[in-house]
């Protein structure tokens, strides 16, 4: 049966505010983000039928994410709509680490709210990937609404895909963080991590990827990208480029990773897909870093085509 979505994504949405001058005081742009509804932004600009599973608050900032997102292609249907609870914020940080660079308003916010009853139960019989990060596992409510979707989708044989996004400042504890993280990486069927988030949650990404036949992507900023599945491994350095905003770089990749594994890896022999996947995810990272914002900044496909993106042939890019 012809499924009606590629991709069902699910988390937080929310607003990002982004610093335009590499200080704090100083002025900040209001631009949609959140990591989930990133990457389904990102595919819904190479393409892909994606829907996106996230509440908002009903205010400004919460029109602003649904705006965002339908503009980029994604289905917003099923984002619920929170009249009691306002719309997360993040403040980002400049001149920070990556897992510091987000300071992250969300206690009591409409994403942590996210509930299971307000998603059509036959949404996981019509998609083909379930993709989340961890944070939503960080708030009560969604925390049970993200364990029974993962929990329908697998029934549903349906592929899970996990973002670790490991952001500490929104646990209790680093000790909650690295369980309930690890606990995601084992019921996820395609996890994404950085090389640093690997050392925390005391990963192996190659081991894992061959005992527990998983795909395992492995992202370290401007160095190696690498992915692992199976005993298969692959690895790309991108190029050198100047960054003007690392926001996207890694949904970027993400959603590039996911759109290619869609389209293309029951149509390939596995040590193609991958290397040419792992090149098509990298070559998007690289144009979005050179970008401002997260979702402005992400590539269509005609664009990563352009800059070498690799396809079965020719006319794929002009879908």
């Amino acid at each position: 049966m012809m499924k009606k979505y590629d991709v069902l994504t699910m988390g937080e949405a929310l607003v990002d505010f982004v610093p335009e001058e590499n200080r704090v005081p100083g002025p900040y742009r209001a631009l949609a983000g959140g990591a989930p509804n990133n990457v389904a932004c990102g595919l819904g600009k190479l393409g892909a039928r994606v829907a996106l599973l996230a509440r908002v608050g009903d205010d400004a900032l919460g029109r602003c994410v649904i705006d965002t997102a339908g503009e980029c292609g994604v289905d917003t249907s099923y984002i619920q709509t929170d009249r009691r609870r306002v719309t997360t914020v993040t403040v980002v940080m400049p001149r920070s680490e990556d897992m510091t660079r987000y300071a992250i308003y969300r206690k009591e916010s409409a994403d942590g709210a996210l509930t299971f009853e307000d998603i059509p139960t036959e949404l996981f019989d019509n998609a083909k990937i379930l993709h989340y990060g961890s944070l939503g596992m960080a708030e009560k409510t969604s925390s049970e609404c993200m364990g029974r979707a993962i929990r329908r989708a697998r029934e549903k044989g349906m592929t899970t895909s996990l973002d670790v996004n490991l952001r500490p400042g929104s646990w209790d504890s680093q000790d909650e963080m690295i369980s309930r993280c690890r606990e995601l990486v084992r019921v996820s069927d395609i996890i994404k991590l950085t090389k640093e988030e690997a050392e925390i949650l005391r990963l192996n990404p190659r081991k894992l990827a061959a005992e527990e036949d998983k795909i395992v992507l492995v992202t370290d900023g401007a160095e190696t990208a690498s992915v692992y599945a199976g005993k298969l491994s692959v690895s790309r350095r991108p190029e050198a480029v100047e960054a003007v905003d690392v926001t996207g770089g890694g949904d970027s990749f993400m959603s590039a990773f996911l759109y290619y594994y869609g389209a293309f890896a029951e149509k390939m022999e596995a040590e193609e897909f991958y290397a040419n996947a792992v090149d098509f995810a990298v070559r998007a990272s690289t144009i979005a870093v050179q970008r401002y914002g997260a979702i402005d900044s992400l590539p269509t496909l005609e664009e990563i085509c352009e800059k070498g993106g690799r396809m079965p042939n020719e006319s794929d890019c002009c879908r």
